[in-house]
């Protein structure tokens, strides 16, 4: 077998795992979806579904305040649960529908299955999920105590608190501010750059930012990340706001009533640096989705199928490993090649 007919049966090897393994976990997102409602409304979450709560509502960072009337539980979950499905919804169709780069996945370079934030989400969550892991050990093995989330003994009590976290604190922590900040700077662009926006078309902008900051950005001629990649499409002042969010929500779980230590400072900035980029690149659904894998989906699992549970962490982390393990090649290989060409043409 020729060198050029090798590597392409390791790509096409690699590309029906990787396939084959989104494939499952995206599976395993939509049973918990079902599982949800199936739990919060059997005969035992029924004394927790039933009861009327005063909600905190987070508007921007730290700018909150309590519902004025109590709210059904019941109801408020379906509503979180609805969001939650509109999400999966986006995500699927979003920029190339999942199944989509699927479909074209053998055709094509293998980055282009990444076009789609489902298709995507395995693998972030995967290696999200492993560095938070190695973060907490790495810390505790030095003497910085990470603690434990303080959540009601009751699983069902639990469960909606966390969904409802899961949704609120991205619209706090992550869309308001960064949202705000491309509402300002695009249409400073678009004034700059001389850009002719009609009142629709400025409502337009408006409202696509907080939803899909790629597209808003196209609008007014600013690079995007599907044009430009990572590097070329995100600016100076995007970059500054994920990493001022992502600090904010790691202290915003040390200094509230949680059960959090300062270990967890960093952990949480990570994971929300992973929500902030994935909101630039693929759109509202991304974080929220990526919040809902550490709180809803693990939660479902944990109290519904505690060995199902063990198993899809120790697979998801194992996939972690490798996703970073290739990530590290790829990373080291595109170093290479550039000191490589540089020398030659030096």
């Amino acid at each position: 077998m020729a060198f050029g007919e090798l590597k392409t049966f390791i790509k096409l090897t690699i590309a029906i795992a990787l396939i084959l393994i989104v494939l499952l976990l995206v599976s395993s997102y939509f049973l918990a979806m079902s599982l949800g409602p199936a739990l919060l409304f059997s005969p035992d979450g029924l004394t927790v579904s039933s009861q009327h709560w005063r909600l905190p509502i987070l508007l921007f960072i730290i700018i909150g305040f309590y519902t004025p009337i109590a709210l059904n539980v019941g109801l408020v979950f379906l509503f979180l649960w609805s969001v939650f499905a509109v999400c999966f919804i986006s995500a699927w169709k979003f920029r190339e529908s999942f199944h989509g780069v699927i479909e074209k996945g053998f055709s094509r370079p293998m980055k282009k299955l990444f076009d789609n934030w489902l298709f995507a989400m395995p693998v972030v969550t995967s290696m999200t999920l492993t560095a938070v892991i190695a973060i907490h050990s790495f810390q505790e093995t030095h003497g910085v105590p990470t603690g434990e989330i303080s959540l009601p003994k009751n699983p069902f009590k639990a469960l909606f608190e966390l969904s409802y976290a899961a949704l609120i604190e991205e619209i706090g922590f992550r869309v308001t501010p960064i949202a705000a900040f491309l509402i300002i700077y695009l249409f400073w662009v678009g004034r700059k750059n001389a850009v002719t926006l009609s009142l629709r078309q400025r409502l337009k902008l408006f409202l696509t930012a907080p939803l899909y900051p790629d597209k808003a950005k196209k609008m007014v001629g600013v690079k995007t990340v599907s044009d430009f990649g990572v590097k070329g499409g995100i600016s100076l002042g995007e970059w500054f706001m994920i990493f001022f969010t992502s600090i904010i929500f790691g202290l915003a779980h040390y200094l509230g009533d949680g059960g959090w230590e300062v270990g967890k400072v960093t952990s949480a900035s990570v994971v929300g640096l992973a929500m902030g980029l994935t909101y630039l690149l693929y759109g509202v659904q991304a974080p929220i989705l990526l919040h809902w894998f550490f709180n809803y989906y693990q939660h479902i699992y944990f109290i519904s199928m505690y060995i199902i549970f063990i198993l899809i962490n120790l697979f998801t982390v194992v996939f972690g490993i490798l996703n970073w393990l290739a990530f590290t090649i790829l990373g080291l290989h595109k170093t290479f090649k550039v000191v490589t060409k540089r020398l030659n043409h030096g």
